[in-house]
C-alpha cells in the first residue's frame, strides 16, 4: 500500500523542496548538503559537507546497482521465456554491460539530446503498451479495476497513514 502512490511520491517531493528552496533563494549548490544549511551554516563547504555528498553519491550507486541487478535477472528470464536464452552469468553480464553503455552515452550526450530522446522514447512506449493492453486485453475488467482500486487506495489512505 505504501509502496507507490502519494506516499513514496511525497518522500521524494519533500527533499526536491528543501533542495530547490536552498538552492534558488539561498544560492547554495544544488546537493544534499545545502538542505543541511540551516544546521551546520557555511560548514556544508567543509568536510561535514563533502561526506554527505560521499554518502549520497555512494547511496544512490548502491540503489542504482541493486536496481539493475534486479532489473538484469528478470530481463534475462523474459528473454529465456520467450527466445531460449540461457539463464546464466554470461548473459547476465552482457545484459549490464549493454545497459550501463546504453545510460552513459545518454548521460554524456547530454539532456537535450540523449536524456531528452530516452525520455519521449519511454513516453511513447509506455502508451503504446497501455493502449495495446487496453485495446486487446479485458477491457471492461481493467477499467473496472481501475476504478476500483482508485477508490480503494483513496478510502483507505487517511486510515492506514
Amino acid at each position: 500500500f505504501f509502496h507507490w502512490g502519494l506516499h513514496a511520491w511525497a518522500i521524494y517531493a519533500i527533499v526536491a523542496l528543501i533542495l530547490a528552496f536552498f538552492s534558488y533563494r539561498h544560492g547554495l549548490p544544488l546537493t544534499l548538503r545545502s538542505a543541511l544549511y540551516p544546521i551546520i551554516g557555511d560548514r556544508i563547504y567543509g568536510p561535514v559537507g563533502h561526506a554527505v555528498d560521499i554518502f549520497a553519491v555512494i547511496g544512490t550507486v548502491f540503489g542504482v546497482a541493486t536496481s539493475l541487478g534486479y532489473g538484469v535477472l528478470q530481463v534475462n528470464a523474459g528473454l529465456n521465456h520467450l527466445f531460449g536464452v540461457p539463464i546464466n552469468e554470461t548473459v547476465q553480464v552482457i545484459l549490464i554491460v549493454v545497459i550501463t553503455g546504453l545510460a552513459t552515452i545518454s548521460v554524456v550526450s547530454g539532456l537535450d539530446k540523449g536524456i531528452r530522446i530516452l525520455s519521449e522514447l519511454n513516453l511513447g512506449l509506455a502508451l503504446l503498451l497501455l493502449a495495446l493492453v487496453l485495446c486487446l486485453g479485458p477491457t471492461v475488467l481493467l477499467l473496472k479495476s481501475f476504478v476500483e482500486n482508485t477508490g480503494g487506495y483513496l478510502s483507505e489512505l487517511v486510515s492506514k497513514t
